[in-house]
């Protein structure tokens, strides 16, 4: 589901928040991760659509003729299990994937991309966001909302005509084990730089089609790596309970007193999150932003805040985890109510 939660009159939500958090996109095959921030998968699963009436929109259709005229052999249709609002169309030719996206508020587009054997990638894309994104040092993109279906075609070509290196064949057969482990790749590279950054934010809200005010885009931001913990707080967790084989059942009233320190955050977001966790009150929260807005070293930040307690209520380190980044677990004292 789709949370559209308003800050402060935030007009901005419908735009950066809804399109780069909650339908936050990647160059390659230009996917939108996830429509639900609190939970964006680490890894995604595609299934057939039985029937796709997606297909019969009228701008899609037009896409998909003129694909069809160059040479392009179409694939099955495609949902993604873990992202139910992202439907998706594959077409073959050559060397060439080319993938048709619909989403009931991103609209449609077309990506095409080539693979080479050795992990070089080349995406073109007339997605209507995103050219801000930063890019795994592999991939190459050129982003162009205005391009038709031939352009793009063309750009691809152009590539497949003059590359010298062994090149990936996709088809009907590798594309969605292709398409699956390509997402895993990519969301892990994303996270270990940790997450989206304001440059990367900045950029793709100034592809919007109006202005907001940098209040407004401040307060977008600072929700947007709010989610981002939230969702490495879950995954580190698990994690962690798996490593030390506890039960589900058994692990509910430990995970209460748990909390994590990521290599790299935003100061205001993470000191938002402790305060979600419990570990600091808003009195706290109000003084902290305050005083530490621009700290960058988020585990120096962490410690001067534990230390500020007495040794009794001072959280203590149990772990050191690299999934799904670097980061460190505590655990809050039992004194801490």
């Amino acid at each position: 589901m789709i949370v559209l939660e308003i800050i402060g009159g935030l007009v901005l939500v419908i735009v950066v928040i809804l399109f780069i958090v909650y339908v936050y996109f990647k160059v390659k095959y230009g996917k939108y991760l996830s429509v639900d921030v609190n939970n964006e998968p680490l890894s995604i699963n595609l299934y057939k659509d039985a029937s796709p009436d997606w297909l019969d929109d009228k701008g899609v259709k037009t896409i998909v003729n003129e694909l069809e005229e160059i040479g392009y052999i179409s694939g099955p249709a495609y949902c993604i299990y873990e992202m139910e609002d992202v439907l998706l169309q594959p077409f073959f030719k050559e060397c060439m994937v080319a993938v048709v996206y619909s989403h009931k508020i991103a609209g449609h587009w077309i990506d095409i991309l080539i693979q080479e054997i050795e992990g070089g990638e080349y995406t073109f894309s007339n997605a209507p966001m995103g050219g801000g994104m930063e890019q795994r040092p592999e991939c190459k993109k050129l982003f162009d909302s205005k391009a038709g279906v031939s352009e793009l075609h063309g750009f691809a070509e152009e590539i497949l005509k003059n590359s010298e290196a062994e090149l990936l064949h996709m088809s009907e057969t590798n594309f969605r084990e292709y398409f699956e482990s390509a997402y895993k790749k990519d969301i892990a590279w994303k996270n270990r730089k940790g997450g989206i950054t304001f440059e990367e934010f900045s950029k793709t809200e100034k592809e919007a089609p109006f202005s907001n005010s940098k209040k407004s885009i401040e307060q977008a931001f600072v929700l947007t790596k709010l989610n981002e913990l939230n969702h490495w707080h879950e995954a580190s967790l698990e994690e962690y309970r798996k490593a030390n084989n506890i039960k589900d059942e058994e692990f509910w009233e430990v995970e209460q007193r748990l909390f994590i320190v990521p290599f790299k955050s935003h100061a205001m977001a993470f000191l938002e999150y402790l305060e979600e966790r419990g570990f600091i009150n808003e009195v706290q929260l109000e003084k902290y932003q305050k005083v530490y807005r621009n700290e960058s070293d988020i585990f120096d930040l962490f410690e001067k805040i534990n230390d500020l307690y007495s040794p009794k209520l001072r959280a203590r380190f149990i772990g050191e985890y690299s999934f799904p980044l670097g980061l460190k677990i505590f655990q809050m004292s039992e004194d801490m109510h």
